[in-house]
C-alpha cells in the first residue's frame, strides 16, 4: 500500500469526513489519495493556506472532534502557522499534514540555508506551539507516527500536531502488517469518586456558590452534562468568553460571560460568591486581571482542568486543584448531586443580570442585539476578532441549538470566513460569519471558495469604517491620534456591494434598526444559499465595559454611579 493511501484510511477510520488544504507540488500524492475515497472523505481547496488551518479548526469546534489541514513545503507550510498557534492556544486538536522535499534534497547537517527548492525546517518551527511535530524520514514509521499524532492531539489538554512528510516518504509503497504501534500515554489518574466528593462538599459549604465554566467543557462536548449539573445543583453560571453559548442566553442560571469586557452582572456574580467552581478554564488575565489576589477574594476557589500545567499558574494560594477529566467527572457529579430548588442566591443574581443587562447599551449594540434576535435557531456562529467579536460575545442573545467558534486566546484577525467554511462541514448547517471591516480583509480571499462551493454562509460585515478596537485604544491612550486605523490615516475599506458583487454573493445594506425589517434581510439568513449582510455603524465606537484601574473584576470601566455598586453589592 502506498504511504499517502494509508494516512486516508487512517483518516478516514477516525471518523474525519473532510481534509482542508491548497495544492502544492510535494504533496500531490495525498491529493490523489485522498480522491480515491470519494464518498468517504472529501477534500476542499481554500484560496490560502491560513484560510485551510482556520477552516480545520472551526471543523474541529463543531464536531467537538479532529480537524485536518494540509499544505506544500516551504511557504505552503508556514502559512498554516498562525492556524497552528490558533490551534494550540485554543485546544483544538488538529492534524496538520506538510509536504517536504525528498529525504535525500534535505539539507541535513550541511551549514547551507536550504537544499531543496522550497525546503524548510517547519519542525523546528512550530515545536513551541504544537503538543507534538515530527518529521517522517522513513516509510515504516507512518502507522506510529499517526496513530501517536491522533493520540496526542485529543488526549489531556487537546491541541495541534504536525507531521512533515517527504515525498519520497509519500510516494513509497510499505506493508502494513509489518508496522509498529503507538501505546498510548498517561491520563489522569485522579480518584474522581473522592475528586466529585471534594466538590460537592466545598458546596454544601457554600451560600453563594457559582460555576466557571471554561472553553473545555465546550470543546469536549459536555456542554449537556454541564447543564444537568448546573440544573439538579441550581448553581448560577457564567462563563469564559470563547464558552459563552454553552447555555442558552435565557436559560435561568446562565449570568453571563465574565472578564475584562464581560457583563458586569457576571463580574458582579463572581465578586459575591463565596465559593467558584471552575471547570476548563485556565483563569487568564482577560478574565482575572492582572492582580490575581484581587480576583473574587471572598471566594473559595476549586478549579477542576484536565492540564495540571494550568495550576502552576495558581489565583489564590489556598485553591483547590482537581486534575480531572471533565468528561469523567461530571458524569459523577450528577450521580452524586441531590436536586436542589429554590437557592435565594439565584434571585440575587437573575436581580443583578436584570438591573445591570443593559447598563452599557449604545445605538449600535442595540443594533447588534436587535440583528441577533433574526438568526434562527439550530445555525452556527463565527466571529471575528475585534469590536465585533466582543458584541457578539455581549449582545447576540444565543438561542437553543446555536453555537459559536472564536480565536480566543490567539486572537486572529481573518479567522471568522475560513472557521465558517470548516464549521459547515462539521455540521452541515448554516452559519453566520460575523467579521469587522478589518477583519474579513484577512482572508477576504475565502469569499471565492463561499461562492465556488454555494454553501449557506452568511457573511456579516459590521462596518464603522475604521480598526474599532484600536481607533478606541488610539483614543483612550494617545490623544485621539488615529494613526493607520481610520480613513485618510493610513485605512481604508473597500466597497462590499461591489466585492459581493464580483463573487456573486446577494448582498443588502442594514444602516438602521428599522432596515432589518426588510425581506432582502430576513431571506438571507434564512435561505439555503450564501449571503452578504453589511451592518453600517458609526466610527465612533468604544468597548465598555472594561476592566478598572483598581483592580476589582466588578468595578469596571466607566464606574457605575457609587451608590448604585454599594447597592448592588450589597445584594
Amino acid at each position: 500500500m502506498k504511504v499517502t493511501d494509508y494516512i486516508v484510511e487512517f483518516l478516514i477510520s477516525k471518523g474525519i469526513t473532510d481534509v482542508f488544504g491548497y495544492p502544492g507540488g510535494v504533496v500531490c500524492h495525498l491529493i490523489d489519495s485522498i480522491t480515491k475515497y470519494d464518498g468517504q472523505i472529501a477534500v476542499h481547496t481554500n484560496y490560502h493556506e491560513q484560510g485551510a488551518a482556520f477552516a480545520a479548526c472551526g471543523y474541529a469546534q463543531e464536531r467537538c472532534g479532529v480537524g485536518v489541514a494540509y499544505a506544500t513545503s516551504g511557504p505552503g507550510a508556514t502559512n498554516l502557522v498562525t492556524g497552528i498557534a490558533n490551534a494550540y492556544f485554543d485546544s483544538i486538536p488538529v492534524i496538520f499534514l506538510t509536504g517536504q522535499v525528498d529525504t535525500y534534497g534535505l539539507k541535513g547537517k550541511l551549514p547551507i540555508r536550504q537544499r531543496g527548492f522550497q525546503e524548510t525546517d517547519v519542525i523546528s518551527i512550530v515545536e513551541s506551539i504544537t503538543k507534538w511535530a515530527i518529521r517522517v524520514d522513513t516509510p515504516d514509521d507512518i502507522m506510529y507516527c499517526l496513530e501517536r499524532a491522533y493520540e496526542e492531539a485529543v488526549s489531556g489538554n487537546p491541541g495541534p500536531v504536525v507531521i512533515d512528510l517527504p515525498a519520497d516518504v509519500q510516494r513509497a509503497n510499505i506493508d502494513t502488517k509489518k508496522l509498529r504501534h503507538f501505546k498510548n500515554g498517561v491520563k489522569c489518574s485522579t480518584d474522581i469518586g473522592e475528586a466529585a466528593l471534594r466538590v460537592l462538599d466545598a458546596l454544601s459549604n457554600a451560600s453563594h456558590p457559582c460555576l466557571l465554566v471554561g472553553n473545555g467543557v465546550k470543546q469536549s462536548g459536555n456542554r449537556n452534562r454541564l447543564r444537568e449539573f448546573a440544573e439538579m445543583a441550581n448553581i448560577p453560571t457564567v462563563f469564559s468568553m470563547p464558552a459563552f453559548d454553552t447555555l442558552p442566553y435565557g436559560h435561568e442560571l446562565n449570568f453571563g460571560f465574565i472578564g475584562a469586557n464581560g457583563h458586569r452582572y457576571a463580574n458582579f456574580v463572581l465578586g459575591k460568591s463565596d465559593l467558584i467552581i471552575v471547570i476548563g478554564s485556565r483563569l487568564d488575565l482577560k478574565q482575572v486581571g492582572s492582580d490575581r489576589a484581587k480576583f473574587a477574594p471572598k471566594a473559595k476557589l476549586v478549579r477542576i482542568d484536565i492540564d495540571s500545567d494550568n495550576f502552576s499558574y495558581p489565583v489564590h494560594g489556598d485553591e483547590v486543584a482537581i486534575w480531572a477529566d471533565a468528561s469523567e467527572l461530571l458524569p459523577e457529579l450528577i450521580k452524586r448531586t441531590d436536586q436542589k430548588k429554590g437557592r435565594q442566591w439565584v434571585k440575587v443574581c437573575s436581580d443583578l443580570k436584570e438591573r445591570l443587562s443593559g447598563y452599557d447599551r449604545t445605538t449600535y449594540t442595540d443594533f447588534m442585539q436587535a440583528f441577533g434576535k433574526l438568526i434562527p435557531k439550530n445555525v452556527t456562529i463565527t466571529a471575528d476578532v475585534g469590536q465585533s467579536e466582543v458584541w457578539v460575545a455581549q449582545y447576540v442573545q444565543i438561542k437553543e441549538g446555536q453555537s459559536v467558534h472564536l480565536s480566543a486566546g490567539h486572537g486572529a484577525m481573518g479567522y471568522s470566513l475560513p472557521a465558517a467554511i470548516g464549521a459547515y462541514y462539521g455540521n452541515r448547517r448554516p452559519v453566520i460569519s460575523f467579521n469587522g471591516d478589518g477583519g474579513i480583509q484577512m482572508n477576504i480571499q475565502e469569499l471565492q471558495y463561499v461562492a465556488r462551493e454555494k454553501i449557506p454562509i452568511k457573511i456579516v460585515v459590521v462596518n464603522n469604517r475604521s480598526l474599532g478596537m484600536i481607533r478606541g485604544f488610539q483614543e483612550a491612550n494617545f490623544e485621539k491620534n488615529y494613526a493607520q486605523t481610520i480613513e485618510g490615516r493610513g485605512y481604508s475599506m473597500p466597497d462590499f456591494l461591489k466585492i459581493a458583487a464580483a463573487y456573486g454573493i446577494p448582498y443588502c445594506l442594514v444602516k438602521n434598526i428599522d432596515d432589518l425589517n426588510r425581506a432582502e434581510v430576513v431571506n438571507i439568513l434564512t435561505s439555503d444559499s450564501a449571503g452578504f449582510i453589511e451592518l453600517e455603524i458609526s466610527e465612533e465606537t468604544v468597548l465598555n465595559p472594561n476592566f478598572g484601574g483598581n483592580g476589582r473584576i466588578e468595578d469596571q470601566r466607566p464606574y457605575m454611579d457609587r451608590e448604585l455598586f454599594e447597592e448592588l453589592m450589597k445584594l
